[in-house]
């Protein structure tokens, strides 16, 4: 389990393009998905945010378009940047509805 999970909807699942870098090593090539869900903010109102996180589950998650998940979430920080990932073999699971 992951001590990290994030909560959304599944906004769009895309395979990031490749390239070279100046070593002449190739980069990209991954799948993503974009999730977008709320932050809490002070006084009880929430603003969106969308998040792109690295996935080995590209195919599934295009199933789940439109749909509100739950999945674990790592990150590391490089340079300025933090990028985010779901750790490989992570199960994604479709949230529950709030009863009311």
């Amino acid at each position: 389990m992951s001590m990290f999970t994030l909560r959304g909807q599944v906004v769009h699942v895309y395979t990031a393009p490749k390239g070279i870098n100046k070593e002449g090593e190739e980069y990209g090539g991954q799948d993503k998905v974009q999730i977008i869900g709320d932050i809490p903010l002070k006084g009880g109102e929430c603003r969106k945010d969308l998040i792109s996180l690295t996935t080995d589950q590209g195919e599934a998650l295009k199933k789940m378009e439109g749909q509100e998940v739950i999945c674990p979430v790592a990150f590391f920080a490089s340079g300025k940047t933090i990028s985010f990932y779901i750790p490989q073999g992570h199960k994604i699971s479709a949230a529950r509805k709030a009863q009311a």
